[in-house]
Formats: C-alpha cells, structure tokens, sequence
C-alpha cells in the first residue's frame, strides 16, 4: 500500500515488521540439543562397552579351544610307547634325578588336586609362580613327532640302534631318553655316550647308559632283511598347571621335558595368558573286572585314594588306581585382561573383568575298547 506524501512529492514505503527467537524458544532448542548429545553419548559409550566385551569374549573363547586342543594332544595319547606293551624301564638315574615323576612310564598318568606336580615348579617360570587352589596333572608318552627309523640293531648289550636317515636338525645325543619299540616289544633307555651318525647307543660308550639291565628282544634277535619295524622316539613328558606371569597375569603353563647337552632338564613355558583356575576330574573304572567303561568322575585326591567313599577302585596301590582312569574332564575359568576391565558393578578392577568357565571331557585313547 502507498501512501501520497506532499512534502516534496514523496511516496514512501512501510518498513516489514521484524521478529526472532525468543529467550524460551532457545532454552527449549538447547535443552533437546544437549538431550541428543546426551543420547548420542550413551548410545557411544554402550556400543564401546559392548565391543569390548565382545572381543575379551571372544579372546577368551579362542584362548580355551587352543588350551583343549594342546591339552588334548597329549591326555589322548597318555602312555603310548608305539607298541602294544609298557616299555622295560632301564633308564637307570637320569641326571637330575628329580625327573623321575616324568619319566615313568608304567604310570604315565598322574594329577594333584590343589597343588603342582612334585618338581615341577618352576623351572623357567617367576619365583612360586603357582596359582594355589588349582589342580594340575602330568602325562608322559612316546614323542610321535621325534620318531626315527631303525635299519639295524644289535640284539644284545651293548646295544646299538642305527638311525637312517639321520636326522641333521636336533639329532639323537647321549643322555637324551629314548623308546625304543616295534608292534611287540618296547624299552625306555638313556642314550649312551658313544652316540654319534648313525647310531644310537645304549650300555656302549660308559655312562649314562646302564649296560647291566637288557633291553629284551624287538621283533627277533635276527630280523630278516626288509622286515625292520623298529623305531626310536623321543620321550614326552609334560605337567600343565596354572602360574601367575610376570606382568601378574594368571596363565596355563607347560613344564616339558628337555634335555641340555647330556642332562635332562625341564622347561617351564607359558602358554596362554589368562586361565586362572583348573579343575580336573578323572573318569575311572572301578568293576572288578574292566569293562572300558567310566563308572564316575573323581578328583586327583579320591584317585590316588583309591576310593570315593562309596565305591572303591581294585588294586593296592596309586599306579594301580591311575591306571583305571579312562577319560579326563577339564574345566578351565578364563578371565579378561587387567586392562580389559568390561563390567560396570562393583569398585575394583577385578570384580569388573569378564570371566567364563569352559568344560571338556578328553579320552585316552589306548584305555578304551
């Protein structure tokens, strides 16, 4: 609309009416700003939290499949010598003698409930680095991956067993316990010191082979040409139980058997990170006459009793009760790191972590039918 001036022939114009935000349009808009935000950060803050605990799961799920499967490797194969018999132990007094509880392989099958195995802690590992209140077990058998063929033999002692081919990395040395066995016969003996390509020798070159005891006969005294099914194996004797490493983590240790020059030796080794506790249990069979069949779960300390309390396990002795344990059932409790602190209850960083308990039964295989 215009509007006719006389003053000077004018024709001015209205000015638009302005307007704004008020003081209480801004407040509301910074309230549902600042309520966005906050949504956005907790929805953030929960999303981190969950991967956090994703991953310390899934970590923790990985590091128990390996623990079986390394533990499995060994509890399934308790007590095989590569023939169908204990082996005649001849091996005299290893150095050091203390290696005795890993070498016996009439009994290849021992655990301890709440304690570690006798000598076994811990070479290798920080001082008293064993968890208390945790089982631990040892088991020893032939080494199948340290297996040697055997084209020839002497029969009687001094015994000599030639290797071929001989092997050029880590190959055979005095001192080192060796089996010796075919399909019916099998011996545990120290490597004498005339040991050297392409012969391993026992009760030949002085100590520390023990020439007074035989080895007794593999397939004959006199095989024919072709028919050798003789082999020589490292022997495997390792204990598993639960240490603290040196950064304070809880973890599942390996202490194996070794060799330095022409002493036996063990070597305490970690092998994963975060298992803070172990309990075993062991399947026996207590019929009269065995059947092959686990007749109840029992602990290390009601084994080497020899009974339960209800039901008692035939035999005298503690061998004689190891020997009726067909399976061994393992539960492992797996934490997260200190630093993976993934909880929001309780005051402490540790109440915070993540903990989970996996279960595995594991069978021996040359106890079962």
């Amino acid at each position: 609309m215009k509007i006719k001036s006389s003053i000077h022939g004018l024709t001015p114009m209205l000015t638009p009416r302005q307007s704004g935000f008020t003081l209480i349009e801004l407040m509301i808009s910074m309230v549902l700003g600042l309520l966005l935000l906050a949504s956005l950060v907790y929805v953030y803050t929960n999303s981190a939290q969950s991967f956090r605990a994703q991953s310390a799961l899934a970590l923790i799920q990985s590091n128990a499949r390996y623990a079986f499967e390394i533990m499995g490797v060994d509890i399934r194969q308790t007590g095989f010598t590569g023939a169908d018999t204990t082996p005649t132990n001849v091996v005299g007094t290893p150095s050091p003698t203390t290696l005795s509880t890993l070498i016996d392989l009439a009994n290849p099958l021992v655990g301890y409930e709440n304690t570690y195995p006798p000598n076994r802690n811990p070479s290798g590992c920080a001082s008293a680095c064993y968890r208390a209140g945790t089982d631990s077990l040892t088991v020893v058998r032939v080494d199948t991956e340290n297996k040697y063929a055997v084209t020839a033999h002497t029969g009687t002692s001094p015994y000599t067993f030639t290797v071929s081919p001989w092997p050029t990395s880590n190959p055979p040395a005095a001192g080192e316990v060796f089996v010796a066995a075919d399909y019916t016969h099998a011996a545990i003996f120290q490597a004498g010191t005339a040991t050297s390509s392409p012969n391993v020798s026992y009760g030949a070159g002085g100590s520390p082979g023990n020439s007074s005891t035989t080895l007794g006969n593999f397939y004959g005294s006199t095989p024919a040409a072709g028919t050798y099914v003789l082999a020589l194996y490292r022997l495997s004797g390792v204990s598993y139980y639960i240490g603290t490493n040196s950064a304070g983590e809880p973890a599942l240790y390996r202490d194996k058997l070794g060799q330095s020059g022409a002493t036996m030796n063990s070597t305490a080794e970690e092998l994963i990170e975060g298992v803070e506790d172990m309990e075993v249990t062991y399947g026996v069979d207590t019929d009269a006459t065995p059947d092959f069949a686990v007749d109840g779960y029992w602990t290390a300390a009601q084994v080497t009793a020899g009974t339960n309390g209800t039901l008692n396990i035939p035999g005298s002795t503690a061998s004689d009760y190891w020997k009726r344990v067909l399976s061994v059932r393992i539960t492992l409790t797996l934490v997260s790191q200190q630093g993976e602190a993934v909880g929001t209850a309780g005051t402490t960083v540790d109440s915070r972590l993540l903990r989970k308990s996996f279960t595995n039964t594991i069978a021996i295989r040359n106890r079962l039918l």
